[in-house]
């Protein structure tokens, strides 16, 4: 049984999907963590770097977008085939406008990854207009994929390229054009739009958080989607149009969705460091700038025959809590897991098995180079967004970067979270203490979002800033507004 759980009507958008009852996968949007991954600017061409073989765009943020020369239509589609040895400046030149699309978000350091290459996806097919090249997944019978490939080169118009989608592999043609020629006019509709407007200018913005929760319910196909929004789930019911079989229910208790449905206590435990497997054995997770890192130890678990066979059901079990790990907390860049050692190559190829397997329910692409000399898996998985401890949680003032504390914004949508369940028919005002960070977070600019929960919830909140080591509230008091403004002058 699949179950979508959907937190919507608090500033911080969260959802998470609970399969057979265990929690694969907590997806967190928060505000200021809104991702430009997937938008379309039309850009200005601001510097080309030859040395590079990359230039630099203009899109109308803080920092220039970045373009290698081979993400450029006019590179992939010159029949000159001794293109890779002629530098960016023979396909771009400074002052020119082009449509690009941010692939990765830009950083303290780096402006946005950017490509030219425009990608509209589908449930069937990614569609690429200028992307010359055709490419079906992986998960099929090959026979099927080389029907699929013949199929897709009929249909090819000019410099066209399609992903045809693991789903597409299960529908018929006409269904796959259906989408298709949807896809199509929807990059028309954007090109129109891109020649309307001055350079540098967002062309089309995309939504991740219902981007991600579409797909998700594409992936599973279907089960029941509980959320806390009424809009959202008839925005959702539009969007299906009945063609899942998705059981759609409204929430109306006042206690929090996340804390009713036990979500929180599995946030708490993705954001710790060991992990205790049903055996006994358990994982240590280091989160670090370069890489996560991941030891597997046999803990409590002594086995049943001998070392070899301890060994291997151990990496079995941690091998399938990793694949749950990564898509938990939505880990990306290199990854590597020190398994327990090995000596039988068969062994190897067990654990490498039972990881696979449980990665078929990753929609984001993870790649497993194998082991090295040393024993240690080494795999990649694509990084489109903060990890779920990165959005959650920042470095800690008092440890000095050793260990983490709840960020502001996690305590102030804590605090929301609380309000909404408290009985405010009874009183008519609330004194809250809490430090300047969560203040400013929980008021938002201007005071929007303080005013917007007091009108939902017609309280009146009363704040008072103390001074504390990391972000914290107190929920003090509850009163009339007469008695509660007084206490808060007299402090």
């Amino acid at each position: 049984m699949n179950e979508i759980i959907i937190n919507y009507r608090t500033t911080e958008k969260r959802f998470a999907i609970k399969e057979n009852n265990i929690v694969s996968r907590i997806f967190i949007d928060q505000p200021q963590d809104q991702t430009k991954v997937g938008n379309i600017y039309i850009g200005k061409v601001v510097d080309i770097k030859n040395g590079m073989n990359a230039c630099f765009i203009d899109i109308g943020g803080e920092k220039h977008g970045f373009v290698h020369r081979d993400q450029l239509p006019s590179f992939l589609q010159s029949d000159d085939p001794n293109k890779q040895y002629h530098p960016i400046s023979k396909f771009m030149n400074k002052g020119d406008s082009i449509l690009v699309q941010v692939k990765k978000d830009e950083t303290n350091i780096k402006g946005p990854l950017l490509t030219a290459i425009i990608e509209l996806a589908g449930e069937k097919t990614i569609y690429l207009p200028e992307g010359e090249y055709i490419a079906v997944s992986k998960k099929g019978e090959e026979r099927i994929r080389e029907q699929w490939r013949q199929f897709a080169h009929q249909q090819k118009i000019d410099h066209e390229g399609f992903i045809i989608r693991t789903d597409a592999l299960h529908s018929s043609e006409n269904e796959w054009l259906t989408e298709l020629n949807k896809l199509r006019q929807r990059y028309q509709s954007i090109k129109t739009q891109a020649r309307m407007l001055k350079a540098p200018a967002l062309v089309y913005k995309t939504s991740l958080f219902e981007k991600e929760l579409l797909n998700e319910l594409i992936r599973s196909k279907k089960g029941k989607v509980i959320s806390d929004n009424q809009e959202l789930l008839q925005n959702l019911k539009l969007q299906l149009q009945d063609t899942l079989d998705w059981d759609f229910s409204m929430y109306l208790s006042e206690e929090n969705i996340f804390s009713f449905y036990k979500i929180e206590s599995e946030i708490e435990k993705a954001l710790k460091r060991v992990i205790w497997l049903e055996n006994g054995s358990n994982l240590v997770i280091d989160e670090t700038e370069a890489l996560i890192s991941i030891d597997v130890n046999t803990g409590k678990f002594s086995g049943t025959k001998n070392i070899q066979d301890t060994v291997l059901k151990t990496n079995i079990l941690a091998a399938k809590e990793i694949a749950r790990q990564l898509l938990l907390r939505d880990y990306g860049g290199m990854i590597l897991v020190d398994f327990i050692d090995m000596k039988i190559e068969k062994h190897r190829q067990l654990v490498l098995g039972a990881l696979q397997e449980e990665l078929k329910k990753d929609s984001k692409y993870t790649r497993i180079v194998g082991f090295t000399t040393l024993g240690i898996l080494q795999m990649t998985r694509k990084k489109t967004k903060k990890s779920l401890s990165e959005t959650l949680q920042t470095t800690c003032p008092v440890c000095l970067g050793k260990g983490k504390i709840d960020s502001p914004e996690t305590i102030a949508f804590r605090l929301e979270r609380e309000l909404w369940e408290k009985p405010f028919n009874e009183h008519e005002a609330v004194f809250i203490e809490l430090t300047e960070d969560v203040k400013s977070v929980f008021c938002g600019e201007n005071n929007i979002h303080l005013e917007r929960i007091e009108k939902a919830l017609n309280i009146h909140i009363i704040l008072s800033v103390v001074h504390f080591c990391r972000p914290i509230y107190y929920i003090r008091q509850f009163g009339t507004i007469k008695e509660l403004s007084e206490k808060q002058h007299s402090l």
